[in-house]
């Protein structure tokens, strides 16, 4: 069926979304309510109903996700290391309690059977089967048909055993044991999961040409050929078929602290889940083939034969769901795993994988218009779309159902691009003066300290300054997110966060709060002005769980036009985003990112900032100093003293953009998906599709 009218988004979406911040901007939010005033005007039972979906309350942080166990079995935590700072990190870490939901009123609407569940999402971002090929984000295909060491319970986000009933850690948090359960079967007869099983994941993940960034804590660093400072005989050790141990390394190579290890083993991260040694060894060759030199013929063709089996096959894991088919720039298509599943003969804690899934097959396929995924849900089409915002809002309206995620897991900000001002090799090859916000003096050098010294405050400070001040958060936050939201201060930390500064909110309404004429002010300041704009260009995608990032960055350029910035706005994918961010070719362009709730040092430390980081968003000296000391502190009270230090510089030196937290939601069709528990505190955001249940009972 086709939709034209509904096929471009921009003409349909982010013209009403303009039109209204427009009006916002010219004339100011309403003082008075209709209620207020007396108006008789009433929301009709279907926009009551939509409104009230929409503003159920926002759920707290993962709480699992603050501080390591350090030692976890049959469910319940304790620490096992015996070190005070544990004790201290445990007391740091309540635990929250669940978003609460919209009381369940009996359905208006006849279930119908389905044995297909079609879900249609943004993208897949890398389309292939071949994990280490792809984003982290591509895990959204395989999260289905893999289990992890440790899981994520769905209603508390703890860490809970999984695949393994207990590990723990040594006293320096840089080695962790695994104890795995036993009898557990990959999909079609490819034997029992052992050891060995991880191993062989983990050297998938440290390939030479992996474009994962699990890779890190694993070998810490490479050498000049790409091989890993340290390989599988440092970073594993096989006590037995069913006992393990991991050893976290930093970025010389040697043995490393990490708080992580835990969020890297399990479905929060989703990298490590792993899949069948035998299945891939099967295409034959000797040796464990998981990379070879350009010259080595014989090796090269084995290993094509072993990768080949993955486009044919998919990964071979011990979900739920097992791979069926691709169809290729459409779909990835699962379906239930058949017999008796291995949760069914383990005592797991409750509700954490829960009994038979109620579908026979899921299919994912991919839609990149808003519109257009909406469209097919309202034919019925698709059963669970996954839209932004305003459009939930109308598919509520128009008896849709929405489930949301049970935590406050997403996160939002913008990045400034060329911000590499270390004396890294590749940061000072890649420094641009000329960019507007980077133009630093002391590119290269030891970053000064006084917040308040001209050195400090320079013209890039101002431009990044007034880019920040240029953007009105809350009538953003109000217009895209409905009031689920909350503002962010400093990119990526919430105040769940060790290292949390309570002054930040208050600096907020002087340091960041929108004020467009102190934005105009700043940018004339550093010299640019009608006659010489700062030039940006927006790196604009879609993202699965990312729906509303391409209408939030048109009303940012909006904000930003009207304070004298010229704006381009550059649609791509987000694997060509990230393939220029990761080559540190982002001169003169910022570009947007949501992700989840992640550990506090993997995000801001591995993932975002300093060089032992993939990502290249902003590295300068101080920063790569303070990221080793970070790393490499075990005591609790020091690594909250650093992150608050970190944070501050991040706030002072308006090292992101940040925006906003909301939970995580998908629309449904209530007449096939009667409910959906999940926790978004996952990388895939829709993880734990085994919990998708009927509407139809049989």
């Amino acid at each position: 069926m086709a939709y034209h009218w509904l096929t471009k988004p921009r003409l349909w979406l982010y013209c009403s979304l303009s039109m209204l911040l427009a009006l916002m901007i010219a004339c100011g939010a309403a003082e008075e309510s209709p209620a207020e005033t007396g108006s008789t005007t009433t929301e009709s039972a279907s926009e009551q109903a939509a409104t009230e979906q929409m503003q159920e309350p926002a759920g707290p942080p993962p709480a699992a996700q603050r501080q390591p166990s350090t030692g976890m079995e049959g469910g319940s935590s304790g620490s096992t290391s015996g070190t005070d700072s544990m004790e201290q990190a445990a007391e740091a870490a309540p635990a929250p309690t669940a978003v609460p939901q919209a009381m369940e009123e009996e359905s208006m609407v006849d279930a119908r059977q389905v044995d297909r569940l079609e879900f249609a999402i943004t993208s897949a971002n890398n389309e292939t089967n071949r994990p280490w090929a792809g984003s982290r984000q591509a895990y959204v295909q395989y999260d289905p048909t893999l289990d992890y060491a440790i899981g994520i319970h769905p209603t508390t986000s703890e860490y809970v055993p999984e695949l393994a009933h207990k590990w723990e850690a040594s006293d320096d948090l840089s080695e962790w044991t695994f104890w795995l359960r036993e009898g557990i079967e990959f999909h079609n007869g490819w034997g029992e999961l052992t050891a060995d099983d991880f191993v062989h994941t983990a050297q998938i993940l440290t390939r030479p040409d992996t474009r994962l960034g699990t890779w890190r804590y694993f070998v810490g660093g490479r050498n000049e050929d790409g091989t890993p400072l340290a390989g599988p005989d440092k970073y594993f050790t096989k006590i037995d078929d069913y006992t393990f141990k991991m050893t976290f390394h930093g970025r010389d190579g040697t043995p490393a602290t990490t708080f992580d290890a835990e969020f890297v083993m399990s479905n929060a991260s989703s990298e490590m889940g792993p899949w069948s040694k035998n299945f891939w060894e099967s295409a034959g060759g000797e040796g464990d083939l998981y990379f070879c030199g350009e010259d080595d013929a014989a090796c090269l063709a084995n290993l094509e034969a072993r990768e080949s089996l993955l486009d044919e096959h998919g990964l071979q894991g011990t979900g739920s769901y097992q791979y069926l088919e691709r169809e290729p720039a459409q779909a990835f298509i699962m379906e239930k795993t058949p017999g008796t599943h291995w949760t069914h003969n383990v005592d797991l804690p409750e509700g954490v994988l829960p009994d038979s899934p109620d579908f026979q097959e899921i299919r994912l396929y991919w839609v990149t218009e808003d519109a257009s995924r909406y469209a097919a849900l309202l034919a019925g089409e698709a059963h669970l779309a996954d839209l932004p915002l305003d459009l939930q809002k109308d598919a509520a309206e128009n008896g849709m159902k929405l489930f949301r995620s049970q935590f406050t897991a997403n996160n939002f900000f913008v990045f400034f691009g060329g911000m590499y001002l270390s004396d890294d090799e590749r940061d000072l090859a890649a420094y641009d003066p000329s960019v507007p916000w980077a133009e630093t003096p002391w590119a290269g050098q030891e970053p000064p300290q006084d917040r308040n010294s001209p050195l400090f405050q320079n013209n890039g400070w101002k431009v990044r300054r007034a880019m920040n001040k240029a953007i009105n958060r809350e009538e953003l936050l109000d217009v895209l997110y409905k009031g689920i939201g909350e503002l962010m201060y400093v990119g990526y930390f919430h105040p769940s966060h060790y290292g949390w500064d309570e002054t930040w909110p208050d600096r907020y309404e002087t340091e960041y709060k929108y004020n467009p004429d102190e934005a105009e002010q700043l940018l004339a300041e550093a010299g640019y002005g009608p006659d010489n704009p700062v030039k940006v260009t927006v790196q604009s995608y879609v993202s699965p769980g990312e729906a509303e990032l391409p209408q939030a960055m048109e009303a940012i350029a909006t904000y930003w036009q009207n304070v004298g910035i010229e704006v381009e706005i550059e649609d791509l994918s987000a694997s060509q985003v990230r393939e220029r961010y990761r080559a540190r070719e982002m001169q003169n362009r910022v570009w947007p990112n949501i992700i989840i709730y992640f550990p506090l040092e993997y995000g801001n430390l591995t993932g975002f900032t300093s060089t032992f980081g993939s990502s290249n968003h902003y590295q300068d000296n101080w920063v790569n100093k303070i990221s080793a000391d970070w790393r490499n502190a075990t005591d609790f009270d020091e690594r909250d003293r650093i992150a608050r230090e970190w944070g501050n510089w991040a706030f002072d030196n308006y090292l992101t953009m940040p925006l906003f937290w909301f939970p995580h939601t998908v629309v449904g069709d209530p007449s096939v998906v009667e409910s959906w528990v999940y926790p978004g505190s996952t990388v895939p955001r829709n993880g734990h599709m085994h919990a998708v249940r009927a509407a139809y009972k049989g």
